[in-house]
């Protein structure tokens, strides 16, 4: 395919989700014969609510809304078309610029979803935004369900929204099998991510005293940084068992043999962005299932309806399916395999369709 494309969006470091799929698609258009012209709307945080500095907090702004006006003049090359790396919350107010720039000038968008937040709830950027791109733009949902949400909240009737599914599993290495397990085995536990409250670190404690109370044998295995001194309490205590390690940040070849060293993942998720998580399908891809609460998309990324949580019985879940391992461990192994590849296969297919839209066939 040939044809200029403009990406705005994350770019790891630091590395995250949204980072590492918007390195992924434009790799993948440069691969495929487009001419890529990049801005990178990385800022060194976790966004302005985790800055308690107003020097940092302007900082951030100043950053966030440079990278922005800079999108907006190389706009006016006129690519044939604007992707963007979608934020979730005050982002979307600095992405509305280009948003606009991009409709004047008729440059149609790509818009990359990467938060359920205005899915649960209306939110006046989103709805703005979708309004600026119907007609021959184009938003990339990460599951079904997560098309059907922003339909049926922000389609006015006959404003021709269009929306493609498109599962991050096309940003993730191909499946290999899982090593053979030792049936005698502890069954070996793990949590990755950015450790906090919000994404699950209490529900992780009480699921380690609720298999020690009952004398199921078990690992587990914690990788990530905490985000405030209030998990890395948690951690510490964690910590102290002789059956839990704790890693730290893993990154690349590090972080994929801890999902190869995993039977298990648990990821009680309730952070109100969380979508569908790269780590779900890291470690799907080596055949290690998850065991998460439905939030986002993950009720389409967890591939066993088994391994979905109703709020609040997280604990006691993990610890049913820990004792009863031995019968359905390989079960949910072969149906995450399966789910990953099927999910793959299909997300490479609506990609080539979506992009020969806007791209011309070398």
């Amino acid at each position: 395919m040939s044809g200029r494309v403009l990406v705005l969006g994350p770019l790891p470091p630091p590395v995250h989700g949204a980072a590492v799929v918007t390195q992924g698609m434009l790799e993948w258009l440069r691969e495929c014969g487009a001419s890529v012209r990049v801005v990178d709307s990385s800022a060194d945080s976790h966004g302005i609510d985790s800055i308690t500095s107003r020097r940092r907090a302007a900082r951030y702004l100043l950053a966030r809304l440079r990278s922005h006006l800079l999108c907006c003049l190389r706009l006016g090359s006129r690519p044939e078309v604007l992707y963007v790396g979608g934020a979730g919350g005050a982002g979307l107010l600095f992405q509305l610029l280009p948003v606009l720039v991009a409709r004047v000038l008729r440059v149609p968008v790509v818009f990359h979803h990467h938060s359920s937040a205005y899915l649960s709830e209306r939110s006046t950027p989103m709805a703005a935004l979708c309004r600026l791109t119907t007609g021959n733009s184009t938003h990339i949902a990460l599951s079904r369900q997560m098309a059907e949400q922003l339909l049926e909240k922000y389609a006015a009737r006959g404003a021709g929204l269009r929306v493609v599914p498109l599962s991050n599993a096309i940003f993730v290495a191909d499946a290999v099998p899982a090593p053979a397990r030792q049936e005698a085995a502890p069954v070996r536990l793990g949590h990755v991510s950015n450790l906090s409250l919000d994404k699950g670190m209490q529900d992780i404690v009480d699921t380690a005293a609720a298999l020690s109370a009952a004398g199921y044998p078990f690992e587990l295995h914690v990788a990530g940084a905490a985000r405030d001194e209030s998990t890395q309490a948690l951690v510490d205590a964690l910590a102290v068992d002789p059956r839990v390690v704790v890693h730290g940040p893993l990154y690349g070849a590090a972080l994929q043999q801890f999902y190869g060293g995993l039977d298990l993942l648990l990821f009680p998720s309730r952070y109100r962005h969380e979508a569908a998580p790269l780590v779900v399908l890291e470690a799907a891809s080596q055949g290690v299932p998850t065991v998460a609460y439905p939030v986002g998309s993950l009720s389409e990324v967890v591939f066993a309806t088994e391994l979905l949580v109703d709020r609040g019985a997280f604990a006691a879940h993990v610890s049913d399916l820990v004792r009863r391992w031995e019968v359905v461990g390989a079960g949910l192994s072969a149906a995450t395999v399966e789910g990953f590849r099927r999910s793959r296969a299909s997300a490479a297919q609506h990609r080539e369709s979506l992009w020969q839209r806007y791209l011309r066939r070398s």
